[in-house]
């Protein structure tokens, strides 16, 4: 359908799991991407399965936490394309499991310095490119456990992490509404991604427990939040902002 054709988008995370299905979908919708992580190795893998056409796919280096690395990968960026139209915001820190007593330091503010800061370092330089454009799309990749404790699992600096995206998202689009940028974000639930396969095989009483508090009765196809982050990137979507679309099989009706 290429409702993205033309487009330049920037996809942290966007190596493996979610963010690699995002930046195949928008591939298929005539989107240039950039995806960027923390290992260059990883990023190359998934350049050549993404396209064998590099010049669709750019790749860079990242650690979203620092300034320096996030002004560097926009600068690169724009260098190459001279705009950029989407940004998701998949790199995240994984849940650290423990309970907030039991929480280091360094373990609170690891997660805290990507899931927050790096979000909003992100979200910052893109406006800053976007508002002179006077278009853009800013997609934040949340989760449901920003508005709910997990049970069966610690809920500690993920939940709260994830929590502040929503008001992250909310301030942005506010902000930059006037200047056609809309931005929002996804929160998904349990989804069929590599970890959760890798956990819940080892815990396979926990998965069915969590499969009966799921209304849809099983894990989610990634495939749909990349058709969910195309939508919200195209033209069509003009009107929407600042919302979190909870995407979960109805886990969060109980």
């Amino acid at each position: 359908m290429e409702r993205l054709r033309e487009k330049k988008a920037i996809i942290t995370g966007g190596a493996s799991g979610i963010g690699f299905e995002i930046a195949s979908r928008f591939l298929q919708e005539g989107a240039d991407i950039l995806i960027a992580g923390r290992t260059e190795s990883r990023l190359y893998d998934a350049q050549k399965k993404l396209c064998s056409d590099h010049k669709r796919v750019l790749c860079f280096k990242v650690d979203i936490a620092s300034e320096a690395l996030v002004k560097n990968m926009f600068h690169f960026a724009l260098e190459e394309w001279g705009r950029v139209d989407v940004l998701v915001n998949n790199a995240g820190a994984m849940r650290i499991n423990k309970s907030l007593t039991d929480t280091t330091w360094n373990e609170w503010t690891s997660v805290i310095d990507t899931n927050i800061n790096g979000t909003f370092l992100c979200c910052r330089e893109a406006a800053g490119i976007m508002k002179k454009q006077r278009f853009g799309r800013i997609i934040n990749i949340s989760s449901m456990s920003g508005y709910i404790a997990n049970r069966y699992f610690h809920v500690g600096s993920y939940e709260v992490s994830k929590s502040a995206h929503s008001m992250l998202t909310k301030v942005f689009a506010l902000e930059l509404a006037e200047y056609g940028i809309t931005v929002n974000a996804i929160a998904p639930g349990y989804y069929d991604t590599q970890p959760n396969r890798d956990f819940f095989q080892n815990n396979a009483d926990l998965r069915n427990r969590i499969n009966e508090m799921i209304p849809k009765g099983k894990l989610g196809n990634i495939e749909e939040l990349g058709h969910l982050a195309t939508y919200l990137s195209s033209d069509v979507v003009e009107y929407l902002t600042g919302q979190t679309i909870i995407i979960d099989g109805g886990y969060t009706i109980w």
